[in-house]
């Protein structure tokens, strides 16, 4: 099982050749550090038998029409080799399409893990609507998790794209759970940020933790109760537990307990606040709850990505021949 690599892009083509090369590299050396770079993907029978695991299968890449009819053209970039800075003539601008097919036949092939074809999902997104580009990186990341007994691994790249685009990418991994890995590259200077491909390992690749929101299934049925009722006294939501609940709520021995073990949380986080001896919903949660009520939306509707990107006009797909 290889990795889908979600990304932003906007016109710089190195966003994706970058990391993608920087990936290779590794993947084809296989040292020591690099396998434990590696360490968390595939599957453990893979690993078991000390197969490289890792490999790219697919990327998504998350941008805007203008890119995608390529009414805007790429921007111009060295053609680099990898791990170095190259002082030279600039390619000429293309459309991006162009720009991407033509690396990506060269390059993907390095970590494709033998694969015949490379599969990229191209998705049109506006980037001044944050609620709509949400919705459209949740249902391809719904589709991804829902695939198979345990679905794909997902990794996200939150280096191109616009601020929008990342947010988008960022709160899909905070509130689904399914992203394994948030990550940026970063160039050391304006002559490596013109080069297509990774020009140095230190420093390049740098890891983001994936925070996900600890919501427990008896934490979501206290949101609920206080979504329906208003307000609850420590008391009547204990009550309201143990009878209606008993399955959720065996450990909660008392009042204190419930409290100071599972409320608390929930009130530092803003979810639930107390006034007058009466919990509330917290602000935090009407925050939330539109981002999260649409990611449960989109886990009960998702579809594998080729069938989803059959449905959806502002979804396509293309496989590049890596032979």
């Amino acid at each position: 099982m290889g990795v889908y690599h979600l990304m932003g892009l906007g016109l710089s083509p190195g966003t994706v050749i970058g990391p993608l090369t920087y990936l290779a590299h590794r993947y084809q050396r296989w040292n020591e550090n690099d396998q434990m770079f590696f360490a968390r993907s595939g599957e453990a029978r893979q690993r078991k038998t000390g197969a490289r695991v890792g490999d790219v299968q697919a990327i998504v890449l998350f941008t805007t029409r203008e890119v995608l009819t390529g009414e805007i053209s790429a921007f111009d970039y060295v053609d680099n080799p990898p791990g170095d800075i190259t002082k030279g003539p600039q390619k000429p601008r293309r459309p991006m399409k162009e720009v991407l097919r033509s690396l990506l036949r060269l390059e993907w092939p390095k970590i494709s893990g033998g694969r015949p074809v490379g599969t990229i999902f191209w998705c049109e997104v506006d980037r001044r609507n944050i609620l709509t580009t949400y919705e459209r990186v949740i249902q391809v990341v719904a589709s991804l998790s829902q695939v198979g007994g345990q679905g794909k691994e997902i990794w996200a790249n939150l280096t191109g794209g616009n601020n929008v685009i990342n947010f988008a990418l960022q709160l899909s991994a905070t509130l689904s759970g399914e992203v394994a890995r948030l990550y940026y590259v970063q160039a050391e200077n304006a002559e490596a940020e013109r080069c297509v491909r990774f020009t140095a390992e230190n420093g390049y690749w740098v890891e983001l933790p994936v925070l996900p929101l600890s919501l427990s299934e008896l934490h979501r049925t206290i949101i609920d109760l206080l979504t329906e009722e208003g307000t609850l006294t420590l008391k009547d939501l204990f009550s309201i537990l143990h009878s209606r609940y008993w399955n959720l709520s065996q450990g909660i021995s008392s009042e204190d307990v419930l409290r100071d073990q599972y409320l608390k949380p929930l009130w530092k986080q803003g979810l639930v606040a107390e006034e007058e001896a009466q919990y509330i919903l917290g602000p935090q949660w009407d925050l939330i709850r539109p981002y999260l009520e649409r990611w449960e939306q989109a886990k009960q509707q998702a579809v594998a990505l080729e069938i989803l990107a059959r449905q959806k006009s502002w979804l396509e797909f293309e496989q590049i021949p890596l032979r």
